[in-house]
């Protein structure tokens, strides 16, 4: 069965090497001559059973052929990445840089930022970089107005290191950056615009210009700021203006994926052009009518600036149309397949983007689930009929795409086909207007007609989102899977969806043993799971302690933090603890706390030292086993030497390195244990 199934989705067969050559030659340093030479040998071992052996042998030796060819296949992915890995600028020296703005992509609190080519470099070290993409950190209280896509110019400051996660449970922002092919970050102090130079433009520049002009329309049409986002997101799909209380609020009401521009967008657009053809009279079967399909397609691609979901989208309608116009039938499996393979092919760094196996995922699901979903309930009443088939949908989606999900953003929203039937059928007409005013964008008059019905929908669009996020238990929260725990409940979907196409016991056996497998590993983590939890980690600049007791978490910070700081900072750590979606935050200064902040960890004593810090009084000379300093206090070590012992001195991550040597000079002998956060990393301590 297994092979039959293959056997109908050759693409299959080759993606599935493709994916482990790729992925083991990530996580391996091997020789590239040594690939390059066991790649040559199986080619050649290949090339001689298929010119030596008979068509009858082939066939009878059919294994040893395709053995030969997943071998090949396998070695010469791990090659291919070994050549495409990415390359990255590790330090922190100070420098001059020319750069080409590709487009904005956001701010902080503090910069705003902009993806650039490097063009050209002072050091000869750098120049091996000359060419590649890098994101560029520009104060607020510089004037970046001048600042358009496509411009060059000069900037000095020093790069940003890119550093490995402190923990687990850290989301690896630059090993992130590194598979988008950024080769470095740099924070400028200083830039000048290049004047009166000729700049060259590729796709992507001119793509950013593209949607620079669009978005100027749109806001000079009169469409408001937080509409213009979601616009931004929905249409032309950049989500850097998004705020974070507009993603987190999509998330939870299980809308984020109408805002990635992917197959749902690129169909819609697919159907719009097929519906025209057929209404101007044409015949679908024409090849320039093909040709000209196919075009649109990859033009709204081109405006989206090739993101990988509407790269594999446009992929499999293109395949499809092709496959149409040839009278061939194209399995969906190997569509799939094919697109994988050609996405994996133009850039191999795509297998570790999240967003390619969700797409890739949603798909086969749907294929595979929605036809027996749909039968569930038969409805005579269109209406009734159309709006079943949108949460039929959704189902086979999120069957697919759950695990995958869990693992990566650790929720699961729960009224996500209240979501999907309320704003899904409103993508189509705002694709449609944001389509017509964007040909019509020369004439002010056609905005202005049509951009008050498009930002009534977006608004629209906005509140729902808001009211499914605001209703009770709207995301369930702190969900937490392994990788091979993914592995194992693909496994039961697989075989779920066997067993109800072929109706085989033995797949239901099989069915069963892997669903124990899964609950019980999920309830051995939760057993195992440490009741006590003290984590100190660097957020902002500034030493955090994240003491979490039986599921409680309590955040002890110098200055206050934002929902999406203590979330990027310790979203996975609750994940992992079972910690409750109720976060106590205690902002602790010298005013508030004369006394020290004292908790236990099993038999360990802890005392957290606020920022400026004074006390007044001794301890008794009592044992500390860890002393964490949250910055800076207002006393020596030599009075702390007075007022205690202390066993591990945890230094705050904000301090300079001057600054610890002169604290800890002449006293580091009397202190067991130093960990630096801001140089060791994360403090975990668990009971």
């Amino acid at each position: 069965m297994l092979s039959l199934f293959l056997k109908r989705s050759p693409f299959l067969r080759v993606v599935i090497p493709v994916v482990a050559g790729l992925y083991i030659s990530s996580a391996l340093i091997i020789e590239t001559d040594l690939l390059l030479l066991v790649s040559s040998l199986l080619f050649v071992f290949f090339c001689f059973v298929i010119y030596w052996l008979k068509k009858q042998a082939l066939y009878r030796y059919r294994y040893t052929t395709g053995l030969a060819v997943f071998l090949f296949t396998f070695f010469f992915a791990m090659l291919y990445m070994q050549l495409r890995f990415p390359t990255i600028i590790s330090s922190n020296e100070k420098t001059e840089l020319k750069v080409q703005l590709i487009e904005a992509i956001g701010k902080t609190e503090k910069n705003h930022k902009f993806e650039v080519y490097l063009k050209g470099v002072v050091s000869d070290s750098l120049s091996q970089y000359v060419g590649n993409r890098g994101i560029v950190f520009i104060p607020l209280g510089k004037d970046t107005a001048a600042l358009k896509a496509g411009e060059v110019f000069y900037i000095s400051g020093r790069f940003i290191p890119f550093t490995s996660p402190d923990s687990q449970f850290n989301f690896d922002y630059c090993g992130y950056l590194r598979n988008q092919r950024i080769a470095f970050r740099f924070i400028v102090s200083q830039f000048q615009v290049q004047k009166n130079g000729a700049t060259a433009r590729d796709l992507f520049i001119t793509s950013s210009l593209l949607k620079e002009y669009l978005r100027d329309k749109f806001t000079e049409a009169g469409l408001a700021n937080a509409h213009l986002a979601i616009l931004n997101a929905l249409y032309l799909g950049d989500k850097s203006r998004l705020s974070y209380e507009q993603k987190v609020a999509f998330s939870n009401a299980g809308a984020m994926h109408l805002l990635a521009v992917s197959g749902l967008h690129v169909g819609i657009i697919y159907m719009l052009i097929i519906g025209l053809v057929a209404t101007m009279g044409l015949k679908k079967d024409k090849l320039w009518v093909a040709f000209g399909v196919i075009l649109i397609l990859w033009i709204y691609a081109f405006i989206t600036g090739f993101s990988p979901s509407v790269l594999r989208a446009s992929l499999m309608f293109t395949i499809l149309e092709i496959g149409r116009i040839s009278k061939q039938k194209t399995g969906i499996f190997n569509l799939l397949g094919a697109s994988m393979f050609i996405i994996l092919l133009i850039e191999p760094l795509s297998l570790f983007n999240i967003g390619f196996w969700l797409s890739h995922c949603a798909v086969a699901s749907i294929v595979c689930f929605y036809p027996k979903i749909v039968k569930w309930f038969q409805f005579k009443f269109p209406p009734f009929r159309w709006l079943w088939s949108i949460v039929a949908v959704s189902i086979a989606a999120q069957i697919g795409t759950l695990p995958i999900s869990i693992y990566a953003f650790y929720g699961f929203p729960l009224y996500f086909i209240i979501t999907n039937v309320l704003l899904i059928p409103i993508v189509t007409p705002i694709l449609v207007l944001a389509i017509m005013a964007s040909i019509l964008s020369f004439s002010q008059m056609a905005l202005q007609l049509l951009t008050p019905a498009l930002g009534d929908m977006l608004a629209f669009m906005h509140h729902v989102a808001l009211w499914v996020d605001g209703l009770p238990y709207s995301n369930i929260t702190n969900l937490y899977i392994t990788s091979w725990q993914i592995f194992v409940i693909y496994l039961s979907v697989i075989l779920l969806l066997v067993f109800l196409e072929y109706r085989f016991i033995r797949y239901l056996r099989w069915l069963l043993v892997t669903l124990i497998l899964t609950v019980s590993s999920i309830h051995l983590r939760n057993l195992t799971v440490p009741n006590q939890i003290l984590y100190v980690a660097n957020v902002q600049g500034k030493s955090v302690v994240n003491y979490i007791v039986n599921g409680k978490s309590t955040v002890f910070s110098s200055t206050h933090l934002s929902a999406k700081e203590l979330d990027f900072a310790f979203s996975g750590l609750w994940a992992y603890s079972n910690a409750s979606s109720n976060i106590k935050l205690v902002v602790v200064n010298s005013k508030q706390n004369a006394q020290p902040i004292v908790n236990l960890i099993g038999k360990e004593k802890i005392v957290i030292v606020p920022e400026n810090a004074e006390w007044d009084f001794k301890l008794n000379s009592c044992h500390i086993d860890k002393l964490i300093l949250l910055d800076k206090p207002n006393m020596t070590i030599e009075q702390i030497r007075k007022s205690m012992r202390v066993q591990q001195l945890v230094l705050p991550s904000g301090w300079a390195w001057y600054h610890k040597r002169t604290w800890l000079k002449g006293h580091s002998q009397y202190i067991d244990n130093v960990h630096d956060v801001n140089k060791d990393g994360v403090l975990f301590v668990t009971n």
